[in-house]
């Protein structure tokens, strides 16, 4: 089986065409990838400039061509820190889906931890020792402490380097007093994570990604007079760090682009990226680093091995029957079951909050949780109107222990999810009856803001609280990281709400509750 990875990072994208083999092992067929630097300028911004993002739409369409030209049919696309932060991000992606019918997945900063430390641990032997993984991207930094047994301790940090170049390099070479500005941050920045990492205790350092090979790089021509071949393994010393560290932060950027073995595109955030891995192996008090050659996108591929190789089942004996007939479509359909159990449970948080309102009882409660849970099974057949295909599998599935009516609610609510508000039109009005009607649209209205609520699928919002007055609604949304796809995309979704209710609604962050 062929599978196409897409990584859409802050300063570059890359594709991987991937052959996953039957003893679910796999092999890198194609790699892909292009400096599209969409995270310029957004991290002072908030926005994705219109120029970087038609670069990347451009990139993309073409990696997408590639993929289809080799016959793929599965695509796994993910979007990292440029994206998630950006107050424009639901709409890029969204625009990726229209040109290409590609889903991408923006993944919270600790999910991006998570698949960089499996990468990096495939390529890298850490047998039962703690293995601290560095990994320096655009947008974001991730140490990742951890052994064969999980991940012991995991943190993401706003210290990418084209952000750290945005924020602390203006000058060309930079002034000793911006270089001395960038190194305090990166300490308060790193100084209460650095403490806990000490206190577990690690034996091995592996560096990831571009900026980490790229310093190796030079100081491997430095040092051997000779390029950098094998990056796996490959020791980078400290003393060798700190003879680069000192080159490039002297240099101009006309003189960066001439250093031999530095990437000529990665000249003008070098510095920045140098000044941070300095930074760190100082305050762990390290010698070396071993580099990995493997890190985001092999952790997504074995990610979805893994995730893909389990048939689920639904045999619980503690379920009633209709929970688990709702559960074997579900899995039979493949659905997101992160996904679905959060939007459930926002959902119906939602309704509880909101009883004053619409005033249904215990059975539409339990019909909303499940149109929540079966809300994207369409996906199963296709990603374009997936929601009318979630409709019309809950329809056809002979779901045992509900009444005609209520699956046609089930599904009816599916439908609504997104895209188009019920108009009188639609075909299966007559089958849901006058009494479902009021039903479908209450239940429908607080499904769309609830799924919105999970834009990204990682559960960024723990809860929710709602103040209900005469003219509007407000949500107050508690979040655990970034949560600005969430935002926009709840307020998108709020249209029906609105109609229903006569009400405007108000959708605000509130402060992290500890």
């Amino acid at each position: 089986m062929k599978i196409a990875i897409f990584d859409i990072g802050t300063n570059s994208i890359h594709m991987l065409v991937v052959e996953v083999r039957e003893d679910l092992s796999f092999k890198i067929l194609g790699h892909e990838k292009d400096t599209t630097r969409l995270g310029d300028g957004s991290f002072e911004t908030k926005m994705l400039s219109a120029f970087s993002m038609q670069r990347a739409f451009e990139v993309i369409e073409r990696f997408y061509k590639i993929a289809q030209r080799s016959q793929i049919k599965r695509m796994v696309a993910v979007a990292t820190s440029a994206v998630r932060e950006a107050r424009n991000g639901g709409e890029f992606v969204d625009a990726i889906a229209k040109k290409t019918g590609m889903k991408v997945q923006v993944i919270t900063g600790e999910e991006e931890g998570r698949l960089i430390f499996l990468g990096a641990k495939s390529s890298v032997e850490t047998d039962s020792e703690n293995a601290l993984v560095i990994d320096i991207g655009g947008g974001s930094a991730e140490l990742i402490l951890g052994n064969d047994k999980g991940i012991l301790f995991l943190e993401s940090f706003k210290l990418g380097v084209a952000r750290l170049t945005d924020h602390f390099i203006h000058r060309d070479p930079p002034s000793k007093n911006e270089i001395r500005e960038l190194e305090n941050h990166i300490r308060h920045e790193l100084q209460k994570a650095i403490k806990k990492i000490k206190k577990i205790g690690f034996s091995k350092v592996i560096g990831t990604a571009g900026t980490m090979i790229n310093l190796a790089s030079m100081a491997h021509v430095e040092s051997e007079s000779a390029p950098l071949r094998l990056v796996n393994h490959y020791e980078f010393k400290k003393r060798d760090l700190e003879k680069v560290c000192k080159k490039i932060t002297r240099a101009d950027l006309e003189e960066r682009f001439h250093i031999p073995g530095l990437d000529p595109k990665r000249a003008d955030i070098i510095v920045a990226g140098g000044v941070l891995v300095s930074r760190i192996v100082k305050m762990l008090g390290i010698n070396q680093i071993t580099l990995s050659d493997k890190a985001i996108r092999e952790g997504i591929i074995i990610d979805y091995i893994e995730k893909n190789k389990k048939r689920f089942k639904a045999g619980d004996e503690k379920l009633s029957i209709r929970e688990r007939s709702v559960l074997q479509l579900a899995r039979r359909c493949s659905y997101d079951e992160k996904h679905a159990v959060q939007v459930a449970r926002l959902a119906l948080d939602f309704f509880d909050k909101t009883k004053p309102l619409h005033r249904l009882g215990d059975n539409e409660r339990e019909l909303l949780k499940f149109a929540s849970l079966l809300h994207d099974i369409g996906y199963y057949v296709s990603f374009q109107k997936h929601h009318r295909h979630s409709y019309y599998l809950i329809v056809n599935s002979d779901l045992d222990g509900f009444t005609p009516q209520e699956v046609e609610i089930v599904g009816a609510v599916a439908r609504y999810h997104r895209k188009q508000l019920p108009k009188k039109e639609d075909e299966h009005w007559a089958r849901v009856g006058e009494d479902g009607e009021k039903t479908v649209k209450v239940l429908s209205a607080i499904l769309r803001i609830a799924d919105g609520l999970d834009r990204t699928h990682f559960a960024v919002v723990k809860s929710i609280s709602c103040k209900l007055g005469r003219k509007r609604v407000k949500i107050i949304v508690y979040a655990k990281d970034d949560a600005e796809l969430e935002m926009w995309q709840a307020r998108q979704r709020a249209d029906l709400f609105k109609v229903v209710f006569k009400r405007e609604v108000v959708i605000e962050l509130g402060k992290k509750r500890r």
